[in-house]
């Protein structure tokens, strides 16, 4: 049985309904083959509108395509693995089919690439961020995993998303399927602002000889913990300190100039950190 709260609901709702929207309301449209179920029903219509002038909707696609993928994934990793995938498959479908009643944008590639592209990736991000996924091509992705073990689940997946935007490319022309290459990285960027955050930690390693100095002014100035580590350069055979301190994105610009206002002649590097946790580190 599933157990979703008031909060996963939300997010599924609203991640499905944006979802919605970028697929229908400016890929399909502006024939973007963004990669995914979604970029082969968008050909598979331009098809059969062409050659028979019958319309099939995206959100027919995205049910036909996904139901062999739950039955072999129900068969093979159990009921537990696919459904709340189950549930939110059918949420995006039904998002879909309501988002085709909606005006829809088709002016400019450039702009759908961009919007869609946003719209997709902060849905995919909600829904991601409560351990689901729409099936499709990542299901598809891991479902190959289990048969061919050498190939990690992220690289099918850039095969498959890889093979249906040059299918794209072929059906559309080039110039389209390089628009759609701008969706999938606007897509993929929100995914990871949303689950991930809208800005990272940093953290600096910091070599000086004025270490003390240093720390005292880290710790006073941005009431932020400093971590020494003794350490020996291996040219001068020198023991000295290094220090490592923790700090948000709006704080680099003060960190730096604590350092090269003390010793000008510090080392130091300041590097990404995707997550911090544990007691001692707020974002203020």
């Amino acid at each position: 049985m599933l157990n979703l709260k008031k909060r996963d609901w939300f997010f599924l709702l609203a991640g499905t309904a944006l979802m919605a929207i970028g697929a229908e309301g400016f890929f399909e449209h502006a024939d973007l083959v963004a990669g995914g179920i979604t970029g082969i029903g968008i050909m598979l219509d331009e098809w059969t509108s062409m050659r028979f002038g019958v319309h099939i909707p995206l959100w027919f696609v995205n049910l036909a395509g996904n139901l062999p993928l739950f039955l072999i994934a129900w068969k093979l990793k159990g009921k537990d693995f696919v459904s709340r995938s189950i549930l939110t498959a059918v949420l995006f479908s039904a998002m879909l089919y309501v988002e085709e009643v909606f005006p829809l944008y088709s002016s400019d590639p450039l702009l759908a690439a961009v919007f869609g592209g946003t719209a997709l990736g902060i849905g995919l991000g909600l829904v991601l961020s409560v351990d689901s996924t729409t099936g499709g091509v990542e299901l598809a992705a891991t479902l190959l995993h289990l048969k061919f073990r050498s190939v990690s689940v992220p690289r099918f997946i850039f095969i498959l998303d890889a093979a249906v935007i040059l299918a794209g490319m072929i059906f559309f022309g080039v110039e389209m399927g390089l628009y759609a290459i701008i969706a999938v990285f606007v897509t993929d960027q929100f995914i990871e602002w949303v689950v991930e955050g809208p800005s990272y930690a940093r953290g600096a390693w910091i070599i000086s000889e004025k270490s003390e100095e240093i720390t005292q002014a880290l710790l006073s100035e941005l009431r932020r913990g400093v971590t020494a580590f003794p350490a020996t350069g291996k040219y001068t055979g020198q023991g000295r300190e290094v220090l490592f301190c923790v700090f948000s994105q709006k704080e680099v610009h003060s960190v730096k100039s604590i350092i090269m206002n003390i010793d000008k002649n510090a080392f130091f590097l300041v590097t990404d950190i995707r997550e911090v946790l544990g007691k001692g580190f707020a974002d203020k």
